[in-house]
């Protein structure tokens, strides 16, 4: 398979990389994107360098602004290096002295290439960090991953701080949260436990790693990846360590449909009643109503879920627990469960692939409410 290996340093805030790319098979033109915020110094084909074609310049859906690169070189070639470096933006996306933190949303890897490519990294330079799920190697760090497991997320040996339990390990920085990391870590235990023997019956075969990322970032609500958590904090309150925690865990079974169209109110709805029910059948009544109260207060003022473009509407989030709150109001608890339970066992996840299980499994009058609620204001 073809393959690209990309060498990372940092150097105050900015990040510096060569991203070499060889190729199982020649072709004549490779594209990518790229950060508008980091500039390329070079591009080279076959170690002869080429000039630097920028196609387009846009903002994809979650991620920061880039620019469109195409590589050419008057013929054939088999291997491609860039040479790229700057400060990186993006949502959750910062470099400080003490914690690191950069991924696809920041897109600060050449992303979207034209032929298919395994990826992996090496971190020089980061002998005084910890890389969150990745491999020390002498004198570097190396992470392999898919282009959008690519996280890159290190802590300072001297200021980072590990707790670990049974299926988790949370990593943080600021001593203030070793009381937050100690309850997270129930928390998680429990809403895993919950899941694994009640929800969903089955296990999710895998441990955990929660990176917090505070005080370096101290808003930006959360993320799921494989077998990661990122946050901003384990959680300062009940509330906001169960929501982190049944929300995020919730999407190692939620997930599948399509997140950038409307489809994705499948993902995030059956995610965040997971995390409701979890509240409802552990007796968190205040945590229930205070998080059902937030989503009824905004819903109103969005647009409905299902878009005439098939694109995905501001909200759709928010708009989906809505929804689900009326299922809940008319047919119970149970029926959102069977909901949940249907999606998550689909092999192709839409909506439709969910009305016709759901009508098959005796649930047509719920999948009518819900087809009904897709297209209300």
């Amino acid at each position: 398979m073809s393959e690209m290996k990309i060498n990372v340093c940092f150097k105050g805030e900015k990040l510096f990389s060569e991203a070499e790319i060889d190729l199982d098979e020649s072709i004549t033109e490779l594209s990518f994107i790229l950060n508008s915020g980091l500039e390329v110094s070079g591009i080279a084909c076959d170690e002869k360098p080429v000039p630097i074609t920028v196609e387009a310049e846009y903002e994809p859906l979650f991620c920061a602004k880039v620019k469109k690169y195409s590589v050419k070189c008057g013929g054939n070639f088999n291997r491609v290096k860039i040479c790229y470096s700057g400060k990186i933006s993006g949502w959750h996306n910062i470099i400080t002295g003490d914690i690191i933190e950069i991924n696809r949303y920041g897109v600060w890897l050449p992303c979207e290439l034209s032929q298919t490519v395994s990826i992996s990294t090496e971190l020089t330079g980061c002998g005084d960090y910890f890389l969150v799920k990745g491999e020390f190697d002498g004198d570097r760090w190396r992470y392999s991953a898919g282009e959008w497991d690519m996280n890159l997320i290190l802590y300072r040996k001297s200021v980072l701080k590990t707790l670990l339990g049974k299926h988790i390990s949370i990593y943080y920085a600021d001593g203030s949260l070793d009381g937050a990391a100690e309850f997270s870590k129930n928390v998680f235990e429990d809403v895993l436990d919950y899941y694994t023997k009640e929800l969903f019956n089955r296990d999710c075969g895998k441990h955990t790693e929660m990176a917090c990322l505070y005080p370096a970032l101290p808003s930006g609500g959360a993320y799921k990846r494989d077998g990661l958590i990122v946050c901003i904090s384990p959680g300062t309150d009940e509330k906001e360590a169960v929501t982190v925690n049944a929300h995020e865990l919730a999407h190692e079974w939620c997930t599948g449909a399509d997140a950038w169209s409307w489809e994705d109110w499948l993902n995030e709805t059956t995610a965040e009643w997971s995390m409701l029910l979890y509240c409802l059948d552990r007796g968190k009544n205040d945590i229930f109503d205070a998080m059902i109260g937030e989503y009824l207060a905004k819903a109103p003022d969005l647009p409905p879920i299902k878009t005439a473009d098939g694109s995905r509407p501001k909200g759709v989030h928010t708009k989906g627990t809505a929804l689900f709150y009326e299922l809940y109001k008319a047919f119970g608890a149970e029926t959102v469960k069977s909901i949940i339970r249907t999606f998550v066992g689909l092999e192709v996840k839409t909506t439709e692939k969910l009305f016709e299980k759901m009508r098959s499994n005796g649930l047509s009058e719920a999948a009518a409410a819900i087809e009904k609620g897709l297209t209300e204001k």
